[in-house]
């Protein structure tokens, strides 16, 4: 857009801040999770949740458990807000529908916990294809 003569309030190049390392406790704890819902575990997956989300990460193991049986996971998208990560993640196998989840990792008393998750297997958002 055009300054429109008033050069006093044209501003020069922002300089870009480093980019943030991703903790590898969050990575791992992103795969455990990924790994315990692939392979169906809903106790383990809410032992990963802080206490107020522990309800909707069981209902979410139990979606994935229902939905098939999955032999692989990946982590597709990954984003930070201050100390917080959103992670959307994907199980897929041989014969069954991919289930994709998204969910938010924080941490708790020095821990990795799940803070909210969110079932985007049907759903039709930004985040879906």
């Amino acid at each position: 857009m055009p300054d429109l003569g008033f050069r006093k309030n044209v501003m020069g190049p922002q300089p870009i801040a480093e980019r943030a390392p991703t903790p590898p406790e969050m990575l791992g704890a992103a795969k455990q999770f990924l790994e315990f819902l692939a392979k169906g575990k809903v106790e383990d997956v809410g032992a990963l949740a802080i206490e107020n989300a522990r309800d909707e990460v069981n209902r979410l193991a139990e979606a994935a458990r229902q939905t098939g049986t999955y032999n692989q996971k990946r982590i597709v998208a990954l984003a930070r807000i201050n100390r917080h990560y959103w992670i959307k993640g994907e199980l897929t196998g041989a014969g069954t529908k991919p289930f994709i989840v998204q969910f938010r990792l924080g941490e708790q008393d020095g821990r990795w916990k799940v803070w909210e998750t969110i079932n985007l297997t049907n759903a039709r958002s930004a985040w879906t294809r």
